[in-house]
Parts: structure tokens; sequence; C-alpha cells
């Protein structure tokens, strides 16, 4: 199977969400039905299906219920605000110039076929779990769009602090309030004394800068190491040892949605708000309380600092 780490898949489940399971043809549903819009963005109901297949299965495989309507009609509603929130990031990428292609998307599906040993592998594979092509490509273009606007914002933030430092800001405050590395930020940043055998076991990246900066220094423009954005400071040296404390912006690769960092998250959301404020986001599925205009709380979390 491929190494993409997908969030979900197992049996698929009827997701006719405007209509019964089991009703006539007659009375199915549209596919090309719309259920929200952001901007000029449609949102269509087989787009919904997809992504609600793919969330009822990981909640099946975790050992959720599987017959609950006070559950269904919150996982629908979750389901429709993930969209409307993968929307406002895809416009905000297409505004970046880095929105994922049809091309690359299938590319991704190609490579992952390749891996498995072709494209009818990979229909197996997918569907022995309960998933599908459509569920693979809505997960590498969900993923591929939100992890460049993500990137993006880091190399913004990175700067900013660079400016912040700049300006004569303490190193170690500045990473208390800033990093992103949740196991050093608490104590300003601070690796300890790093040997080199530390050094040549982490990222070359990482380990290549602190080689180059003389005692007391930091570095003036952010580096891209695995994590993502690092401002590396070397605050004390022997002959066999490096001090060293850093500022993360992360921007990880690859990158998961449970891997959004906080600030990430806010400016999210914020642009959510922005949109309902202008009367961007209109949502047409009314059963499922889904509105992120009408105050849902999957939308409106508490406000973390975003430096």
């Amino acid at each position: 199977m491929s190494s993409r780490k997908w969030r979900l898949w197992l049996v698929p489940v009827c997701a006719a969400a405007l209509a019964g399971c089991g009703s006539a043809a007659s009375s199915t549903p549209n596919p090309t039905t719309p259920v929200a819009r952001v901007g000029s963005a449609v949102i269509t109901l087989a787009a919904f299906n997809t992504r609600l297949q793919s969330t009822t299965t990981a909640i099946h495989q975790a050992g959720g219920p599987s017959a609950d309507p006070a559950m269904t009609t919150g996982v629908r509603a979750d389901v429709l605000r993930s969209l409307i929130l993968d929307a406002v990031i895809a416009q905000e990428a297409a505004a970046l110039g880095q929105a994922i292609t049809d091309k690359e998307v299938q590319a991704e599906v190609a490579k992952d076929a390749q891996s498995v040993g072709g494209m009818s592998q990979l229909q197996t594979q997918l569907a022995s779990a309960g998933g599908s092509i459509p569920q693979l490509e809505d997960e590498i273009r969900s993923q591929g769009n939100e992890q460049r606007v993500e990137d993006r914002f880091a190399q913004q933030r990175a700067a900013m602090i660079e400016q912040t430092l700049a300006g004569g800001a303490d190193f170690a405050q500045t990473a208390t309030q800033e990093s992103d590395d949740n196991g050093t930020a608490s104590k300003g940043g601070d690796l300890g004394a790093l040997s080199a055998q530390d050094l040549s076991n982490g990222d070359q990246t990482f380990a290549a800068t602190v080689h180059e900066l003389a005692a007391g220094a930091y570095t003036k423009a952010p580096i891209h190491d695995s994590g993502g954005y690092d401002i590396i400071q070397l605050y004390a040296q022997t002959a066999t040892t490096w001090s060293v404390r850093h500022i993360l912006v992360a921007a990880p690769n690859p990158y998961t949605v449970q891997d959004r960092p906080g600030w990430f998250a806010t400016s999210l959301f914020t642009a959510v708000a922005q949109d309902c404020t202008s009367g961007q986001i209109h949502v047409y599925l009314k059963d499922a309380g889904a509105d992120p205009c009408v105050g849902a709380p999957a939308l409106t979390p508490s406000p973390t600092p975003a430096g």
C-alpha cells in the first residue's frame, strides 16, 4: 500500500444527504445539486457524499456507533463545515498562485497506483477498506491546498518574527511567545547543549546552520528544515558542545490537518468569519446545522496568539 497518510477508509455508507437511502431512482438527488457556495465555488452533493463516506468510515474504524441519528446529524454538519473551510483554503491557494491542479492530483494518484503495482491494485486495495479513487482525490486536493497555503503563511510569519528580533526583542522571550515547538517553547526555545553526535543524528540543514553560527549569534533569515521555518540562536559553545535555542514556525512535510498550528487555524477561521460578513458563504443544506455564519462552534475557536 502507498505510504500516503490517508485519514480514512472503510465500508461505504449511504450518503444521500438530501434523500433517504433506498429511494426510487426517480427521487435520487442530482449529484450536481449545490449544498453550499463559497464565493463562486460551489460545493456539490457529490462532493459532500464523498467526504461524508470518508468521515463515517473513519468513525466506524475508531469504533464509533453505526446507527445514531444524533451523531449522524453532527457528522453531516462537520463534513459540510470542513468542505466550506476547504473551499476558503482553495480560494486562498488560488490567490497565491499555489492551488493544486487536476493534473497534480492525478499525478499523485498515479504515484500511489505505481507503489502498489498498478491502478487496478490501488482500486482493489481502496475498495477492500471501503475507500475509492474519488475519496483519494478529495484527500490529495484538500491536503495539498492546505499544505501550500500553510507553508506560505509560515514563511510570512517567520519573516515577521525575524523583524521582531531585529527590533531588539529578546530571543528566549520571543520563542516562548511564538515557537510552535511545544517541547521547548516554555523554555525559551532552549534545546540545551548539543553534541556533535546529537547534531549529526538530527536534521542536517539544522546541523549545518548551527556549525556556521558564531557564539551569541542567531540566523538573520529563517532556514527551511524538516519541521518548517527555523530561527536558530547559538548562545554558547565549547570544544564539544553547541548550546542552542530556536523558534520554529511549523510547516511539516508531509502535512496533515492534525499538524495544523494554532496560529494557522486562527487565520483560517478569521477568513471564514470575513467571508460570512461579506456574504460570501451560503448554505443550502438546512438540516445539517452546518452554516458557519450562524455560530457553528467548530468554526469559532478560542483565539490563539498570532504574533
